[in-house]
């Protein structure tokens, strides 16, 4: 989720509008001579001072009905400010609304009386057998939500049977984030300034047991979250981000970094952030493994369109090449089924595995999951989908034309 250049230019950032908000009225009074006083415009000027970091560590399943109530019961029990950067999006968080709401824009199409069997939710990801058709997407510093960070999510996801990807920016070393889980498990890169770190990194993730290498294409700058800074919120110094250590992370990316990659690695490659047609096709001509469709849950550019949205025209033009993996706004068995019936072979979820982690630890990361399993595998029984290789667009339609007349 985070670097130490997206943590500096973030203080900047929050340091800057503290400055400019103040800067009329400290010119109006160094005219008459006066000091000139703080303002404080949009930011939380009455703060409590703030207590010594320390995120919940209790490990227990959970009883969930909706993945939609985590966040409330998370933020009971997490620190604010980690809180409110885990939970918020980037800006006016438009695009974070847009996730939820572009699955209320199809509907369900079941196909009664065909006399499927039980359904079969396993598949096969880039040579991964895995249980079900979701996976844990990549997200750095889970420290913030759980003291057993990455290792709590790591253990969760492979008792759940599926796959984690682990991000650059993780809180724990990486070889001990893949000792902490028997199931499959992929390597996000952030690119640094220094390639050759980058290359180390790559090394390091092959020889700890990772099957692919997750490039996202997306977050070289960092996203501004409205409710971090009006918090004057910055990671505890005990959460270092010890895969990267004071790397800096690159600053532009092109399709020759995308090349490096692949020149340092026989692992197959994942490309994250494809929100457009024209970027999928390149994707495939430049070689990539996989294809994740995403806008980083709605944290980097906000006013982009919804991974749901962007969904369709990405797989029209892969033309099942590549399979294709989408994140950003799953919350439902309902919103599985609706993005693998668009042409997703599989999708991600992040936010609701750290509210699971931090209400439950590794168990509450496994009942995130089993929570998903079971809403998926009830609505594909009742719609007549025998196995995630059935899903085709016969089982959506647009919402608009469910009722006529």
């Amino acid at each position: 989720m985070t670097s130490a250049f997206e943590r500096r230019q973030f203080m900047k950032t929050a340091a800057a509008g503290a400055v400019l908000a103040g800067a009329g009225l400290a010119r109006a009074q160094a005219a008459k001579g006066e000091a000139a006083a703080p303002l404080t415009v949009g930011l939380n000027a009455q703060a409590e001072p703030r207590k010594p970091f320390q995120a919940p560590g209790i490990e227990r399943p959970l009883h969930i009905a909706d993945l939609n109530d985590l966040e409330a019961e998370a933020q009971k029990v997490m620190d604010p400010g980690a809180f409110a950067f885990i939970s918020s999006g980037s800006d006016s968080q438009w695009t974070l609304r847009e996730n939820r709401a572009a699955f209320g824009r199809v509907a369900l199409k079941p196909q009664y009386l065909v006399g499927k069997p039980a359904p079969d939710l396993r598949i096969t990801l880039l040579g991964q057998q895995l249980s079900m058709p979701i996976i844990t997407t990549p997200m750095g510093a889970h420290g913030l939500a759980h003291q057993s960070a990455e290792l709590g999510t790591a253990r969760g996801t492979g008792e759940a049977g599926t796959l984690m990807t682990v991000s650059t920016a993780a809180n724990r070393r990486i070889e001990d984030i893949a000792a902490a889980t028997q199931g499959p498990k992929w390597f996000q890169l952030y690119l640094a300034d220094d390639l050759s770190k980058s290359r180390d990194l790559i090394k390091r993730a092959e020889a700890a047991g990772y099957s692919a290498i997750v490039l996202a294409i997306d977050a070289f700058a960092p996203g501004s979250s409205d409710a971090t800074i009006r918090m004057g919120f910055s990671f505890p110094p005990s959460l270092p981000l010890v895969n990267s250590g004071s790397s800096i992370f690159k600053k532009s990316l092109s399709w020759d970094d995308v090349k490096f990659v692949q020149n340092n690695t026989k692992l197959p490659l994942v490309l994250k952030g494809v929100l457009t047609p024209e970027m999928a096709q390149k994707a495939l001509e430049h070689g990539v493994s996989a294809i994740q469709v995403s806008n980083h849950g709605g944290r980097q550019l906000d006013g982009v369109p919804a991974a749901f949205d962007a969904l369709p025209a990405v797989v029209d033009v892969v033309k099942g090449k590549v399979p294709i993996i989408m994140d950003s706004g799953i919350r439902r068995g309902t919103d599985v089924f609706k993005a693998l019936a668009m042409g997703a072979n599989a999708v991600a979820i992040g936010r609701p595995v750290l509210y699971g982690l931090s209400l439950g630890g590794w168990m509450g990361v496994k009942s995130v999951y089993e929570r998903l399993q079971t809403e998926l595998a009830r609505d594909m029984m009742i719609a007549g989908v025998a196995s995630v290789a059935e899903f085709s667009r016969a089982y959506v339609m647009p919402a608009a034309s469910t009722v006529k007349g």
